[in-house]
């Protein structure tokens, strides 16, 4: 069960895929990407549009697009957490926790889940021993091992997951069925990203095959409410099986985010750009012409 334990905290906080990361960089890149859009409106306008440059403003909002989609995809798909092919996604997190919700008991819950002492009321006993041992009127800091509170809180929670309460508690009370429902509900909710993302983004789908699978609209408030309810639903599932959570998911800058975004994009001649272009378009004509004898 330890192992088991293990292997979810590493999927929610430590690998390098890890739930925890991956919610981090959609939350930067909805945070980003709205800045771009405040930027794209208070553009001088001109009389075919926008003063900006098309070529780079597309490839910016197709990167944006894509990788938020793909980003909601992989953390809601249903997928195991093990193996060869384990994925680090809430989904798959939480489908192995209800696989063996028999085995996840209070005493679990509470001593190997988040390695607190299953009587609290024992180590409140020891704090009061060590408070009144200590000089009057002098401050002191109180050794982990005397904190009692994280493991009554521990308890408290599993009382509603169990939905029993502290005098009807038993070391082996079990998450009730319908709080794994409920999640998945939830998780279910994205659904349709998922879908479009495997015909539209993932997948090179026929005309056939994306009927009634694509998304008919996804804006900019759908994507901040897909990537607010994986943030929700994560910081449930990390607290119960990982004693863990997402805390807060956007990244504080560590630089100027917004700096030289006075400055133009590009101050050169543009003349090079155009050999750039014009070397790269005269390569690519010639990769149609296959000799079939060099296969």
């Amino acid at each position: 069960m330890r192992d088991r334990i293990a292997l979810w905290k590493r999927v929610y906080d430590t690998d390098d895929n890890a739930i925890s990361k991956a919610l981090s960089k959609l939350a930067w890149d909805l945070t980003a990407f709205t800045c771009v859009v405040e930027m794209v409106r208070h553009a001088p306008d001109v009389d075919d549009g926008k003063r900006l440059n098309g070529m780079v403003l597309e490839m910016l909002v197709t990167g944006f697009w894509s990788s938020t989609m793909q980003g909601v995809r992989r953390l809601a798909e249903r997928d195991t957490v093990h193996g060869a092919y384990g994925v680090c996604s809430i989904s798959g997190l939480l489908l192995d926790a209800k696989a063996i919700r028999q085995r996840v008991t209070r005493r679990v819950f509470v001593e190997d889940i988040a390695g607190l002492a299953y009587n609290y009321s024992a180590v409140e006993e020891q704090y009061w021993q060590f408070a009144r041992a200590q000089p009057p009127g002098d401050a002191y800091l109180v050794p982990r091992e005397y904190q009692y509170e994280p493991s009554a809180q521990r308890h408290a929670v599993f009382d509603w997951l169990s939905g029993t309460t502290s005098g009807t508690s038993t070391p082996d009370d079990l998450i009730r069925e319908e709080v794994f429902d409920a999640l998945e509900r939830r998780l279910a909710g994205l659904d349709g990203v998922v879908e479009h993302v495997n015909v539209e983004i993932a997948h090179a789908a026929t005309e056939f095959s994306r009927t009634g699978r694509v998304l008919p609209r996804w804006n900019l408030d759908d994507a901040k409410d897909a990537i607010k309810e994986l943030a929700q639903i994560a910081q449930l599932v990390g607290e119960w099986f990982c004693y863990s959570g997402i805390g807060s998911v956007l990244p504080h800058p560590s630089f100027d985010q917004f700096a030289h975004l006075d400055q133009p994009l590009f101050n050169g001649d543009t003349h090079q750009l155009q050999v750039t272009w014009d070397g790269l378009e005269q390569e690519i004509r010639q990769w149609h012409d296959v000799d079939p004898r060099t296969l």
